[in-house]
């Protein structure tokens, strides 16, 4: 009798332990390399100084603010996917994107559409309570949409250029005009030196514009990734892969000037 109830005692140990241990191996994969690029591209993402420029009038254009409040877009998502990596949990509970879209549409609707689809997923995944195992069908279900909103970036950037172009020029026709209306030397000189200042700048903000543009290339190129790995995330190549993406991310982010005045620091360009 006393046998089997040590060998009762003995299995009841036995057995806890063994929960135990199937308790700590069930804990969340380690998808830190997902995390730290999520975190990267989210805080690449967020460049306000695009949409601003040194010297202009406080008001923004419409176009303007439609790609800053795409730039706001993306970083949300982005950011919730660095939480979900880190099998944390989404605090929400509506469309976080919600204000975005209608700021959007008028001047792109195929960036507006993209950002409904990725606050819709986002309020799924808010009100199911969604962690860590929930990141792979996330990454899965937002591919389609995070890469038609940074080609509709790519496309309201690019249409940006005509207004930059027409800013450097009146800029240029200005200070030739003050130029010729200068009655001393002096006066010449100062005008020069000014219009060598805005030359250099606008040559800057066009670098500048070309690299953000590069930071949007990247950071679709790492969700694709992040798509094509996603049934292998926690492998050690995979984890290679991410890592290296993060690091030309880096890079890229690194090029961007920021400033509060707009693009007013030498920045190189983009060759790649």
């Amino acid at each position: 009798m006393m046998e089997n109830s040590k060998l009762s005692a003995y299995s009841s140990r036995v057995f806890g332990i063994v929960a135990i241990t199937a308790l700590i191996g069930c804990g969340p994969p380690d998808y830190t390399p997902v995390r730290d690029w999520a975190n990267v591209a989210g805080n690449a993402a967020i460049y306000p100084e695009l949409v601003t420029r040194p010297g202009a009038a406080p008001a923004v254009s419409p176009a303007a603010d439609a790609i800053n409040a795409m730039q706001q877009a993306l970083a949300t998502y982005l950011q919730a996917l660095d939480t979900l990596a880190a099998d944390g949990l989404l605090m929400i509970r509506e469309d976080p994107l919600a204000a975005f879209a209608p700021r959007v549409a008028p001047t792109n609707p195929k960036g507006a559409e993209a950002i409904q689809t990725l606050g819709a997923l986002l309020r799924d995944r808010g009100r199911s309570l969604a962690r860590a195992p929930q990141l792979r069908a996330t990454i899965r279900e937002a591919d389609a949409p995070v890469q038609a909103l940074i080609a509709a970036m790519q496309e309201a950037i690019t249409r940006l250029e005509p207004a930059e172009t027409a800013a450097a020029d009146q800029a240029r026709a200005r200070y030739q005009r003050l130029l010729r209306e200068a009655r001393d030397e002096p006066s010449r000189q100062i005008l020069r030196d000014l219009s060598a200042l805005h030359e250099a700048g606008a040559a800057n903000r066009a670098a500048a514009i070309r690299n953000y543009q590069t930071v949007l290339a990247d950071i679709a190129k790492g969700h694709a990734l992040l798509k094509e790995r996603v049934a292998h995330l926690t492998q050690e190549e995979t984890a290679r892969q991410i890592r290296a993406a993060e690091a030309e991310l880096r890079r890229a982010g690194a090029r961007l000037p920021r400033d509060a005045l707009g693009i007013a620091v030498p920045v190189m360009g983009a060759p790649r």
